[in-house]
């Protein structure tokens, strides 16, 4: 259900200490002063630090003592690989273990700054499909996307977090993996944590026993996407068809008259639900029982 996270705080010299004989750390230096110095992508020097890498998980290090982890916790459970198999609570509780042990530092008290939850879906259909036809998250298009770790995607921002859509098997079977089953990936990645700190979540610590309380913005986020089920194709008539499967429609509609657009969106979502084949309610279907299962069972 987790995946990346970004966490940091202030650690005393003797954490310092056991960090550095931990991990191998690497900085950037004047040649002719010697002294530190750090640049970001665009080569603006930024505060001084320092940087390690733990099985996909990057760790910065400021001279004032700040920390910063951030990576896919999923992909540390899998010696920084990748992230499509299955990571419930166990494997949570188990990669969190093995982090702190391989650090040497007890990170439970460190404080979340982003995170994100999600889970990996056999869809009832191609995950294309599904991907291609999710149009809007709210009053939010879905964009085209690509990031050189996680492919190409669908993804919605709003102002607290986005909701990203993309197909993991496609990804990973053009890295050489053998995936048997069709894997979507539905997520939130909150860049605000105001609502997540809300639901008790705060510090590292939070994430094991506070896991349940992730499943309600999850089902809910699922609850507002727009999506056109194909198999309502034939109770359609030609104009209405071509227009509500056509994603520029509704970003026109929506643009034009917020009142008209909610109520196709409505007409959209109630001939899902009666005359299609259930695209839309399997795939939440099983994100709930993957949602639980991840919360409650104990072997997978």
């Amino acid at each position: 259900m987790i995946d990346f996270i970004k966490i940091w705080s202030y650690i005393s010299s003797e954490q310092v200490s056991l960090l550095k004989k931990s991990v191998d750390f690497m900085g950037s230096y004047n040649v002719t002063t010697g002294e530190s110095i750090s640049r970001n992508r665009s080569g603006k020097e930024v505060s001084s630090y320092i940087e390690a890498e733990a099985k996909s998980m990057k760790i910065k290090l400021y001279p004032n003592g700040r920390c910063e982890i951030a990576g896919s916790i999923h992909k540390y459970f899998n010696d920084g690989k990748h992230n499509f198999n299955y990571f419930g609570r166990k494997e949570l509780s188990h990669a969190l273990k093995e982090l702190y042990k391989h650090l040497n530092i007890n990170i439970s008290e460190f404080r979340l700054s982003n995170i994100e939850i999600g889970v990996n879906i056999t869809p009832p259909v191609d995950s294309d499909i599904i991907i291609n036809n999710a149009f809007m998250y709210k009053n939010k298009v879905f964009e085209n996307k690509f990031h050189s770790d996680e492919g190409n995607y669908k993804q919605a921002g709003l102002t607290e977090y986005l909701v990203k859509l993309y197909n993991k098997r496609k990804h990973y079977t053009n890295q050489g993996y053998k995936i048997n089953n069709e894997t979507l990936r539905f997520e939130l990645k909150y860049t605000v944590m105001r609502s997540i700190n809300d639901l008790g979540v705060v510090y590292v610590k939070d994430l094991e026993k506070c896991l349940e309380s992730f499943k309600k913005p999850l089902m809910n986020a699922w609850d507002h996407i727009l999506l056109y089920d194909q198999t309502i194709d034939y109770y359609l008539p030609e104009k209405t068809r071509l227009e509500y499967s056509n994603p520029n429609y509704w970003m026109s509609l929506k643009q034009a008259n917020q009142r008209t657009f909610k109520k196709h969106s409505n007409i959209l979502r109630k001939l899902n639900q009666i005359h299609s084949n259930g695209i839309y309610q399997t795939t939440k279907t099983t994100i709930d029982e993957m949602v639980g299962m991840m919360l409650y069972r104990i072997n997978k």
